[in-house]
């Protein structure tokens, strides 16, 4: 049996139910999901700002995770807030779901395109941080938004879905993506009409991270303790 924590960087259990439900589809039969959110921080992240609000609260999460003999930990946001502090702090599997995604859509074609939510100002030099960080900048095609505030996309699914086509067509025919990646959690059952009609791979992040944490895990592997070196012993304030 394989426990898995997932930590939702925000202070809102506004998609609990709908990440567990997505994440049940995937999930081997021998793995038990928990999940859980910070309880102080941003109720959803667009930005660096909203990332530096939430980062030590999800580490601290992840830590409660491992102390309470988890297997593995998924921090669930695309932004990947304390992904890597959380890796030297931890000895068990941790994964973001940005990280896992886009190194899967490098597998699969030549260049991919994410399909971002939130305002595009700021939300980009975020994500395209993270390209650059994961080694894959001259592998992203483009980074397209939908304009629309991550706390709207749910409750406006036919316009998440409608413009998640028009801006995923002109990544293909424009920027020369041969692969889709959405980047957003919570972008949940919107992208067949994109794999059917435009006939490329779209990587849905959640499921992909579950799949690989669950893979660490069997495989008995975790982050290098080379790079990612625990934290050395000091009083730190709160």
């Amino acid at each position: 049996m394989r426990q898995i924590k997932i930590v939702v960087p925000v202070a809102t259990a506004a998609w609990n139910e709908l990440i567990l439900e997505d994440m049940g589809r995937y999930k081997a039969a021998d793995t038990e999901l928990a999940i859980v959110n910070i309880e102080k921080g941003p109720e959803s992240i667009e930005c660096t700002y909203d990332v530096a609000w939430a980062e030590l609260f999800t580490v601290q999460e992840c830590e409660k995770a491992e102390a309470e003999g988890c297997d593995g930990v998924i921090i669930y946001c695309f932004g990947d807030p304390g992904l890597r502090a959380a890796k030297e702090k931890l000895n068990i599997p941790i994964v973001g779901i940005n990280e896992p995604a886009v190194h899967f859509a490098s597998m699969l074609g030549n260049r991919f395109s994410i399909m971002a939510v939130g305002p595009d100002t700021v939300n980009r030099a975020m994500l395209a941080d993270n390209v650059l960080l994961y080694g894959l900048e001259s592998r992203c095609a483009s980074i397209r938004f939908l304009s629309m505030p991550v706390l709207e996309i749910e409750r406006q699914k036919d316009k998440q879905a409608r413009r998640l086509f028009e801006e995923a067509t002109v990544a293909v025919e424009e920027d020369g993506a041969d692969t889709i990646v959405l980047g957003c959690g919570s972008m949940f059952g919107v992208e067949k009409k994109v794999r059917n009609e435009l006939n490329v791979p779209v990587v849905v992040p959640g499921p992909v991270a579950l799949r690989t944490c669950e893979a660490l895990i069997d495989l008995g592997l975790a982050q290098s303790k080379r790079f990612f070196a625990a934290p050395p012993s000091k009083k730190r304030v709160m």
